[in-house]
């Protein structure tokens, strides 16, 4: 089961994101309204999926809908290797330096 832990501007995603948790992903919404900055940490996920993607491109739209610069952190190397496979890694706003790839 995936969850969220937000700390401000810092959100830890943990746990498996695979097909059903990314659907309930998608239903809750994310929160972006009044945030000018949000860094999603995928440090603690165990499990993903291609579904995961769509999840991490729908949190994109919805930040920018509410104009808030939205990066992700630490992302899991079967999340790069399947973002690369699809030819969508560049696409995904990463938090500059080591730490923005797993």
């Amino acid at each position: 089961m995936a969850h969220i832990t937000k700390e401000g501007s810092h959100w830890l995603v943990s746990g498996s994101m695979d097909i059903q948790q990314v659907e309930l992903m998608l239903a809750e919404k994310a929160i972006f309204k009044g945030a000018d900055k949000v860094e999603i940490d995928l440090s603690g996920v165990s499990n993903v999926e291609t579904a995961t993607i769509s999840l991490l491109f729908e949190w994109l739209r919805q930040a920018r809908n509410s104009k808030c610069n939205l990066t992700y952190a630490n992302l899991p190397q079967k999340l790069v290797d399947l973002a690369t496979l699809y030819g969508v890694l560049e696409l995904i706003p990463l938090v500059p330096g080591p730490e923005a790839t797993h």
